[in-house]
């Protein structure tokens, strides 16, 4: 399991070089404060998870939000396909809500976690 933390651990880098990507390409229309504090945040806390937390309930969070990425990456190759997938794209309205919702878990489990771990 510790494996396959470290395996999501680098991916996060990895999207974390997407921001990076939109500075330098001067996207900065596609750089939300969303998506500069989620992949500057979810690195770290991925690394404390993989640190300190590697399997059980600790892993929640990262499958929901591998959960999420599947279905933004799914959208974003389904809107690059062309206009003619646009009526199959009704779901977009839905994405920020997803995002939202997958990121409170993460926010509420980690303290409880590291408390629960140095306590007992």
């Amino acid at each position: 399991m510790l494996n396959l933390c470290y395996i999501y651990y680098l991916s996060k880098l990895t999207e974390f070089a997407d921001t990076i990507f939109f500075v330098l390409r001067k996207k900065s229309s596609q750089i939300t404060w969303l998506h500069v504090y989620h992949h500057s945040v979810t690195p770290l806390e991925t690394w404390v998870l993989v640190k300190f937390l590697a399997g059980g309930n600790a892993t929640f969070p990262n499958l929901l939000n591998n959960f999420v990425h599947v279905c933004m990456y799914f959208y974003y190759m389904m809107s690059a396909m062309g206009p003619e997938y646009a009526k199959f794209l009704w779901w977009k309205k839905y994405m920020t809500e997803l995002q939202i919702v997958s990121a409170t878990p993460p926010i509420q489990q980690l303290p409880k976690y590291i408390l629960f771990k140095y306590t007992n």
